[in-house]
């Protein structure tokens, strides 16, 4: 992608990320909508809220650039970054012992950028590209764990409601 390319996708995926947030919210929410939109104030869903902004931005380009070998970076980058979500919460968790919105959302925006930043550099790598149909399976087995995590959560911290 272009540098302008880039910019417009990162400030868009995170609008697009930040309004899924407060999607459960609407009046007409369901259980359906809660397996893409988190449902509670949690580790998890700044997971989700990662994981779903970068897997339109893989539909994106496949489609825009007419080549299915795309797909697999973007996917890539967001689970990159999913494990830095977590520390980054545990880090700041250990001495405040509650949420902060505000570093929350500063964890949030440089999730994204550093998701669409790794998507960027590894959309030219030879074998993301030509690993193309194991990104397919990936991302089919990471919308699953997602759905089923949302809904059958352990009892871990990462999925615990600290709203």
């Amino acid at each position: 992608m272009t540098r302008k390319e880039t910019i417009i996708a990162t400030i868009l995926l995170i609008i697009f990320g930040t309004s899924m947030h407060f999607v459960h919210h609407v009046p007409f929410f369901n259980h359906f909508l809660g397996y893409i939109f988190p449902v509670t104030e949690s580790v998890m869903a700044h997971m989700k809220m990662v994981f779903y902004p970068m897997l339109l931005l893989s539909i994106y380009l496949c489609i825009s650039r007419c080549d299915i070998r795309e797909i697999g970076a973007p996917i890539l980058g967001a689970l990159a970054v999913m494990p830095l979500i977590v520390a980054a919460f545990f880090s700041y968790w250990v001495f405040v012992r509650h949420e902060l919105m505000v570093l929350d959302i500063v964890i949030y925006i440089a999730s994204m950028v550093g998701a669409v930043h790794l998507a960027n550099r590894w959309r030219t790598c030879a074998v993301v590209q030509r690993l193309w149909p194991l990104w397919i399976v990936l991302i089919v087995l990471a919308i699953i764990a997602i759905g089923v995590l949302t809904y059958h959560a352990p009892d871990w911290i990462i999925f615990a409601d600290l709203g």
